[in-house]
């Protein structure tokens, strides 16, 4: 056979074996977010899963952010809030049913990515306060199995303990700011429904629930005497709202139908019922669409030391409430859109939409609590003033 002849056979099967290669990857792209979830399964019972060792919340070391506790709460630059943060997924599973205590590299994730995205925010309201946990791997929040409810469990014990050391270092002067973003809001809800009871009520100047779904009949059960935020400067109220760009339809239903939520016993699915939605551009429940010009600005921070403010990209996006979803617009940088990677529907976003939106209305909330004149003042310290010395004399009868 001459070389021509060879090469006239051979260029079918090229041409078959290319249309095979891509098949397999249009395959790949298609299912790829069954494919990422099925890889984190850890495959294991979580009953006999060696757990990893807990978080010493008396130490600095189990803390992502935490003030000096040494030092006069009041005396601290911020305002006078105290601010507790629970932070987004950072894990996705495989090995481990929750996030080890000694895994660096999602540590560094925390501090790079999260700490100045998710936590910094806040801290023009308050002294901050964001304890790292064994968190529940993302796997647990993309499967209903009872193994993936008591990972949720167990990691939200870690955030009970640590909300317990914060109360004890917050005078009953200072308002309190709850923060939950991702499953951090899936703690957020049990911590309301544990602690938000009583006097404790009075303190909080809002709580934030943040990507995560929180059905309106629980004000009802779990979070009964709370409501729902229904203006700017409200306090004591909740304001939350899970935002979906264009394209995240897959995110978008599951966030209606699969996650779960905390029912005071269980946990049970949010399908079916209707979820709160507080729109962060305008602070209420409407379903008024809000344009952009009303956004004060997201950032895309990383890497950033503590101190530094990052600079907001502002009149990004406009968004609406419906259906208890924030439909927002597709942000004109990039740097605030969902990356696209394998995956990447579910990850915790290297970005925060309504950092400037949430840091602004932090300061409003805490600021109405103070003004409203409900909670303890404390003491004026006695300084400056002339110490009389008192010296004993003769008592004189008085005679009839």
């Amino acid at each position: 056979m001459n070389k021509r002849g060879k090469i006239e056979i051979e260029k079918p099967f090229l041409l078959a074996g290319l249309v095979v290669f891509f098949m397999t990857l249009m395959v790949i792209y298609l299912y790829r977010d069954d494919i990422f979830q099925t890889i984190q399964d850890p495959r294991q019972p979580f009953q006999t899963y060696e757990k990893p060792t807990a978080p010493d919340y008396s130490t600095a070391e189990a803390w992502l952010t935490q003030p000096n506790l040494s030092e006069d709460p009041f005396e601290h630059p911020s305002a006078g809030g105290d601010v507790f943060v629970v932070v987004p997924s950072v894990y996705r599973g495989g090995k481990h049913w929750v996030l080890p205590s000694d895994d660096l590299k999602r540590k560094s994730k925390l501090q790079r990515i999260v700490r100045p995205n998710y936590v910094t925010p806040y801290g023009s309201a308050g002294r901050l306060f964001a304890p790292y946990y064994r968190q529940a791997s993302l796997y647990s929040f993309m499967t209903t199995r009872e193994d993936a409810r008591k990972a949720q469990d167990f990691a939200y014990q870690d955030v009970k303990r640590a909300f317990r050391l914060f109360l004890e270092n917050s005078p009953p002067e200072r308002p309190i700011i709850l923060v939950g973003h991702n499953q951090g809001a899936s703690h957020v809800q049990r911590l309301l429904a544990d602690f938000f009871k009583g006097d404790l009520k009075k303190r909080l100047a809002v709580a934030y629930v943040i990507d995560y779904p929180l059905p309106l009949d629980l004000f009802d059960t779990t979070l009964k005497g709370l409501a729902p935020c229904e203006t700017a400067d409200d306090t004591g109220c909740i304001a939350a709202f899970g935002a979906f760009m264009p394209g995240d339809d897959v995110i978008a239903n599951r966030f209606i139908s699969r996650l779960l939520v905390h029912s005071g016993q269980e946990y049970s699915s949010v399908e079916g019922r209707r979820l709160l939605c507080v729109n962060p551009l305008l602070w209420n429940r409407s379903e008024d669409y809000a344009p952009q010009r009303l956004h004060l600005g997201g950032v895309a921070a990383e890497g950033l030391d503590p101190d530094m403010k990052p600079a907001a990209m502002t009149k990004q996006v406009g968004a609406q409430c419906e259906d208890g979803i924030l439909f927002v617009d597709k942000p004109k940088r990039k740097s605030l859109r969902r990356p696209l990677k394998v995956g990447g529907k579910f990850r915790t976003l290297p970005s925060n939409l309504f950092y400037e939106d949430l840091r602004v209305n932090a300061e409003k909330r805490v600021q109405s609590l103070l003004n409203a004149g409900i909670l303890p003042r404390r003491a004026e310290k006695l300084d400056g003033f002339e110490v009389i010395e008192i010296q004993d004399s003769p008592v004189t009868p008085i005679k009839d």
